[in-house]
């Protein structure tokens, strides 16, 4: 039998030094982690590498685009792109789905630095209303043409509800589904109003329609996602699809097309990542509506490509014919929004309600229960007051009509092009200004003249454009529009 020195260690002693920490193997092992770590990191590092070369790749593309008028976006070229990347991914063993995810990222940052050079970035029509606050707590009067607020205020009967309600006692936690009493009468005055067939279980009562469109693409987008919009749109859907963490792809409509947009080439910018179509009929900012043969065919797009479909219809009572509702379509995968701020002058009130499968509806009500746990249950029931009151909302859409009567009239004196609404409550008229930066022209308007007006740039690459709301009342409306005529002269004609 071989013997060993004294003090030497056995193989058996050398071999369970070795397990110890800080032993030999254990060094070994340590050290090829801390290898394959800095190899990582290298990797890593090579990857923003070339995301700032891709950066200033995408910069040159966008000086060229600029002189060419071509346009942020080429289907073709990003649809050849997916079909290499994809391609590229499975040869190396990849997981697909991930890789489309940071190609999505990728193309996203591409379109927001080719967007930074087709428009001025920056201040929204919310900063004027700010500002316009801010000019009547220091005592001027403000026409408020920028922001989409009945001024007509809550009916009385409504507001005593609420403040009733809350003495009884509706003041405690609520379900984050809303009040069943309401998502019942919700159910039956649509079921009743359109002829569809929607169960209270696929309502959630929201904090307001804006919290109600971030719940519903919450529910239904993972980052990376895509979703299609149409432009000119309510900036708050690609706000809160970048929130997200995905990418909004924008299919823009025009004055001489009535601002109708085509599905054909709404379905040519869909890809494997698009999970989402956001339609909102009475257009806000046009006032467009669309009949029953076109909501049809745009939903047969994203039937055809398996989306989700939220259909924004928060001015449904101000159509000033048929309103047909998404929900009416036939596809399972819809989202409806509606709210109670425009139909009954409850903009204070936040609350809204959304109509979705039941699955979505189980994920946008878990979404507000775990922010904000429920709408105030004294607000639900004077919302379910509201409900049974049908003339206030017939009388508010006539306002808005009247409204647009004056600021029609007054456009077509100083030669405006437009398309007369069909809805809602806004005009989007062409106003050249010569040159001029229509927001410049909006802040100059509001502290000289103190009327607010939207530029066309908030709602998309619109630099021609103003969005002039009719929620004010009619007299102001008149002096709104007579002052911005005098401004628009004054431009057209300068004094020598």
């Amino acid at each position: 039998m071989r013997r060993f020195a004294q003090g030497c260690a056995s193989p058996g002693d050398a071999f369970i030094e070795g397990l110890q920490p800080g032993g030999g193997l254990e060094r070994e092992k340590g050290g090829g982690i801390a290898e394959l770590r800095e190899r990582i990191r290298e990797v890593t590092l090579r990857i923003v590498e070339l995301m700032a070369e891709r950066e200033k790749l995408v910069r040159e593309v966008a000086a060229l685009k600029s002189g060419s008028g071509e346009g942020i976006v080429n289907p073709e070229v990003e649809r050849e792109l997916r079909k290499a990347v994809v391609g590229r991914a499975a040869e190396l063993g990849l997981d697909v789905e991930t890789v489309m995810r940071v190609l999505t990222l990728l193309l996203r940052r591409s379109t927001e630095i080719q967007a930074k050079g087709q428009g001025p970035q920056g201040m929204t029509h919310m900063d004027l209303m700010r500002l316009a606050k801010r000019m009547e707590r220091e005592g001027r009067e403000v026409v408020h043409m920028e922001v989409g607020e009945p001024t007509l205020g809550a009916p009385e009967h409504i507001a005593a509800q609420l403040t009733d309600a809350a003495l009884k006692g509706y003041a405690f936690y609520g379900e984050a589904h809303g009040l069943p009493e309401l998502r019942s009468a919700i159910a039956e005055d649509l079921n009743e109003r359109f002829g569809v067939d929607v169960k209270p279980e696929q309502v959630v009562v929201t904090q307001g329609g804006r919290f109600g469109i971030y719940l519903a693409m919450a529910a239904t987008l993972s980052m990376g996602d895509e979703a299609l919009v149409i432009d000119p749109s309510w900036p708050h859907y690609k706000q809160v699809i970048s929130m997200l963490g995905c990418r909004a792809v924008v299919h823009s409509t025009s004055l001489e097309g009535r601002w109708l947009p085509d599905p054909a080439k709404l379905e040519d910018l869909t890809s494997d990542s698009t999970r989402l179509m956001v339609l909102n009929y009475p257009n806000n900012p046009t006032g467009a509506v669309v009949g029953r043969q076109l909501l049809q065919e745009l939903v047969e797009v994203a039937r055809r490509r398996n989306l989700y479909v939220i259909s924004d219809e928060v001015y449904m009572d101000y159509s000033f014919g048929e309103h047909v509702t998404a929900l009416s379509a036939g596809y399972e995968r819809v989202i409806m929004i509606m709210s109670f701020s425009k139909s009954w002058g409850m903009t204070g009130y936040r609350v809204a309600y959304a109509v979705a499968p039941v699955e979505v509806a189980e994920r946008m009500a878990k979404l507000q229960g775990s922010l904000l746990t429920c709408v105030p249950e004294f607000v639900q029931v004077a919302a379910l007051r509201a409900l049974s009151d049908r003339e206030t909302p017939r009388a508010y859409r006539d306002h808005m009509l009247r409204g647009i009567e004056v600021i029609c009239r007054y456009l077509d004196a100083i030669g405006a092009e437009y398309v007369r609404p069909g809805g809602g409550m806004y005009v989007f008229p062409r106003i050249p200004l010569g040159g001029r930066d229509p927001m410049e022209f909006a802040l100059d308007l509001l502290r000289k003249r103190g009327v607010a007006v939207a530029p066309g740039t908030v709602f998309g690459d619109y630099r021609e454009f103003f969005r002039l709301s009719v929620g004010d009342s009619l007299e102001k409306l008149e002096r709104g529009m007579a002052a911005l005529a005098e401004e628009v002269n004054s431009l057209r004609n300068p004094r020598g």
